[in-house]
Order: structure tokens, then sequence, then C-alpha cells
């Protein structure tokens, strides 16, 4: 058996195992209820940086992934040959030996085409893969987020008291 194939079933196990380990983190924690309102206030809003900053970066990801998209896009497309490659591999034929010559030119020409197909589909999978977890990073934040809004709300915490400082002990 080849051993990119073998790679590549191993990274799509690992990809589809991703969103079964990011789960298993929970965004309760057992010392939340010993949490103050002023406590509680600056986590969220911690909380809420953190998720602008996901949130860029799951953009730039997906950016990324357009970019790439289009560069394999011009790169398959840049793959066929054009009137010039008929009209000069007539020409070779004509000289002895330029029939080799020409195979071997194509042979490398068509290696250097997969190489870097393959590695614009390497840069694809790693792209794909930070837009993942960043996409369940941010997931993360907001559940926890919330979690908090609730914890904040139940304990009667009143938002113009932590602003202002009054803070009472829960």
């Amino acid at each position: 058996m080849p051993p990119a194939p073998f790679t590549r079933l191993s990274l799509y196990g690992l990809l589809a195992l991703a969103p079964v380990v990011a789960g298993a983190q929970s965004v309760r924690k057992l010392s939340d209820g010993e949490l103050s309102c002023a406590q509680i206030y600056a986590e969220s809003q911690a909380l809420e940086q953190a998720g602008e900053a996901q949130r860029a970066d799951a953009q730039q990801a997906q950016q990324a992934m357009a970019d790439i998209q289009q560069q394999m896009m011009q790169q398959a497309s840049g793959a066929r040959g054009g009137m010039g490659s008929a009209i000069g591999g007539g020409l070779l034929g004509l000289i002895p030996g330029g029939a080799q010559v020409q195979g071997y030119a194509m042979q490398a020409a068509a290696e250097a085409r997969r190489a870097d197909m393959q590695d614009s589909v390497d840069k694809m999978m790693q792209a794909t893969t930070r837009q993942m977890n960043a996409e369940q990073a941010l997931e993360r934040t907001q559940a926890r987020s919330e979690h908090l809004a609730d914890l904040f709300l139940k304990k009667d915490c009143k938002l113009s008291q932590v602003k202002a400082g009054t803070d009472r002990p829960q």
C-alpha cells in the first residue's frame, strides 16, 4: 500500500474526530458558583474579546481557502497545452531523437504540475483545519459566555452595580 493514501486517511480520521475531542471540554466549571458578579462580568468581557479574535481567525482561514481554490483553478487551466505545444511537438518530431526529448520534457512538466497541485491540496487541508479549529473555539467561547450570562442573571447581579464597582458579595 502506498504511504500517501494512508497518510491522507489518517488525517481525515483525525479531522473527523476533532468535534468529538473538542466537545469534551465543558463550559461549566465547579468553581463557577463561587464567582462574584464582577468576576463574571470580567470573564464575559474577556470572552467577548477572545470571540472577536476567533472570528477574525476563522475569516482569515476562509479567505486563505478561497485564495488557494483560485490558485488551484489557475493551475488546472494552465495545465492544458495550447497551440504552441502542438507546433513545438510537431517540430521536435522532425529532429532525430526529438520525440524522446519531447517525452522527457512533458514528463517533467507533468511532474511539476502534480507537485504544485499536491502543495495546493496540502495548503487547503491546513486552511480547512485552521478554520474548523477557529470555529470550534468560537462555539466553546460563545457557550461559556452564554453560561456566564445565565449565571449573572441567576445571581441577580446588576450591571450598573458592577460597572460602578459596588459589587455585593454572592
